[in-house]
């Protein structure tokens, strides 16, 4: 078994029609997508992710991660000392993974947001896949959980997975001195 990794794209902020057509195109069973601005600080990832489908996958409809800066409270965990230095968010995930190692936690009823959606293709299949929301990339993320748990899948959180992710507004922090355009115009 292996996990399809992604970080879907489509002109024009259709992120529904990107994360179907990477569904479509892969031959895997199981896709991990994640947001272009997440960073996978843990060296166990791969392996976390894997040892939960291995756990749960049969029921599984989302597997997520934890992160500094997001909405969702079954997938925030905020370090005690949230700075913009990766160094610093590699030691929360070490830290996390001691603590947690490969532990699983079922969550009902929420809407994760879609920084890391781990998701195999018969539950995306069984829902209909992602769906536009008329909103560019907001909302893509609820509509597919929530129709997940109507159909009877599950919802996961690893605690012991922890990424960091930039966030609105840090781009500029982050990447101080480099040569990047502020705008890039597609």
């Amino acid at each position: 078994m292996w996990i399809d990794t992604k970080i879907a794209y489509e002109p024009g902020r259709q992120l529904a029609y990107a994360y179907n057509r990477a569904m479509e195109n892969t031959q895997a069973e199981w896709v991990l997508f994640i947001d272009q601005d997440l960073f996978l600080v843990s060296k166990h990832w791969y392996k976390l992710c894997l040892n939960a489908i291995e756990k749960v996958g049969h029921n599984a409809g989302w597997i997520t991660a934890r992160c500094n800066r997001i909405v969702c409270r079954h997938q925030l965990y905020t370090p005690p000392k949230d700075s913009d230095d990766i160094k610093d968010h590699i030691e929360v995930a070490e830290e996390l993974y001691k603590k947690y190692g490969d532990k699983i936690i079922e969550v009902r009823k929420t809407k994760f947001s879609g920084f890391f959606i781990l998701t195999s293709k018969s539950a995306w299949k069984t829902v209909g896949g992602f769906r536009d929301q008329g909103k560019g990339l907001s909302k893509v993320d609820n509509d597919y959980c929530i129709r997940l748990q109507q159909a009877k899948f599950k919802l996961y959180v690893l605690p012991g997975l922890y990424c960091y992710h930039l966030g609105k507004g840090k781009w500029n922090t982050v990447w101080k001195g480099w040569d990047i355009p502020q705008k890039i115009k597609v």
